[in-house]
């Protein structure tokens, strides 16, 4: 697969990426000059990745436009091996998760989103009943990239990684987890594994 690196000497002009400098940016294409993963390296140390699971966020997201060779002589792209880009990607941290959170000062320990007293799994169960993404969207201040990570946490059992105080109340693993049920409580990696495939597979 093609790798190019680009050095961008400018700020993004945004806030808060504008003070953290200027960026180099690497790309992994695939034969149709696809970009498949993209790291971008500032002078101040921050590094932002996307891939194909972790696309978007509030900062940016993953090149959603081919790179042709005229992009590679007008943006002067460099020509890189896989290893240099491989040593650059697995030397940057990287959260599969970045919006989830797992504390003991908010909604019980929970798995939450940051910032949010919003369970994962009222997520789950918000987009389950809600006819459309745009209506939960829209009514919960929720951008879509929040919604992709809360279903993937879910669909692969995150949570029994990460050992939270408490699991989401409304999922069988906290019934296992206190041995106590309200009889509402349902299995929320199947619920979240069905709606992935629904809306992102």
């Amino acid at each position: 697969m093609p790798y190019y690196k680009w050095y961008w000497d400018e700020t993004t002009g945004t806030i808060p990426t504008n003070s953290w400098g200027t960026s180099w940016h690497y790309y992994e294409t695939d034969g149709a000059g696809t970009v498949v993963r993209q790291v971008e390296v500032f002078a101040n140390g921050q590094a932002l990745k996307y891939d194909a699971e972790y696309d978007e966020d509030r900062y940016g997201g993953l090149a959603e436009a081919p790179i042709t060779a005229a992009d590679v002589e007008e943006f002067g792209l460099i020509s890189i091996d896989g290893r240099e880009f491989g040593q650059v990607w697995v030397s940057t941290s990287y959260d599969r998760y970045p919006e989830i959170v797992v504390t003991t000062d908010c909604l019980w320990g929970q798995p939450r989103l940051d910032g949010r007293r919003l369970a994962v799994g009222d997520i789950v169960c918000l987009v389950d009943r809600y006819q459309s993404l745009s209506e939960t969207l829209a009514d919960f201040e929720l951008s879509l990239q929040q919604i992709k990570q809360a279903l993937r946490y879910c669909r692969t059992l995150q949570c029994v990684q990460d050992l939270p105080l408490r699991f989401c109340h409304n999922c069988t693993l906290r019934v296992r987890q206190d041995d106590v049920s309200d009889g509402e409580e349902e299995d929320n990696w199947v619920r979240a594994e069905r709606l992935y495939q629904q809306y992102f597979a």
